[in-house]
């Protein structure tokens, strides 16, 4: 109840208090990200990442509908130990492409109200971030977030896409009591190396 009162909260702020100081959007699922090379920011520590990648994470069955889930990785060095990575987990149908999809989250911890591949399966798994130096973490189970993902055709071992991820700063969670001083983003274009 009281983090569903504290997105409501923000859900208002955003709407009546428009983009943050850096200027994000209040409802990134719904916004067009510049024409730039992806840019990530993690509570206010910038990076271009220097490693981009698209994986398949898994298959899990929803009712009767097989699905697979697939995780974009930005990390500012080739490493899964990177000192900073961002990264979004989606979901489609078993067996379907990623050529020309497109992925929203709405800004809610509630899942009833985010794009659905099937009956109570949002199309956006989830997010997260993680700058190691400062030993800070965090993602959508901490805090809400919106986001706009669209990939494009496939190019050999590459696949292109943009990405508008935009965690607003001001919010705490059960883990963390201080509010966050900063946004956290990733904005821009990119082009993932697939497996």
């Amino acid at each position: 109840m009281r983090r569903t009162l504290a997105a409501a909260t923000l859900a208002i702020a955003l709407a009546h208090g428009g983009p943050s100081a850096a200027g994000l959007p209040a409802d990134c699922s719904n916004a067009k990200p510049p024409a730039k090379p992806v840019e990530v920011s993690i509570l206010g520590t910038t990076y271009a990442p220097k490693s981009v990648k698209l994986v398949k994470a898994g298959t899990i069955k929803s009712g009767d509908v097989v699905i697979d889930t697939y995780r974009l990785t930005l990390r500012s060095e080739d490493s899964i130990m990177a000192p900073l990575g961002m990264d979004v987990t989606v979901a489609v149908p078993k067996g379907k492409a990623l050529d020309g999809k497109v992925f929203r989250r709405v800004p809610s911890d509630e899942i009833s109200k985010q794009p659905a591949v099937s009956a109570g399966m949002p199309e956006v798994q989830g997010w997260s971030y993680e700058d190691r130096k400062a030993g800070v973490r965090g993602s959508h189970v901490k805090y809400v977030a919106s986001l706009r993902l669209e990939f494009g055709k496939a190019q050999g071992k590459t696949l292109p896409g943009t990405l508008y991820l935009c965690v607003p700063k001001g919010q705490k969670s059960s883990f963390d009591k201080t509010p966050t001083t900063a946004d956290s983003y990733a904005i821009g274009g990119f082009s993932a190396t697939l497996p």
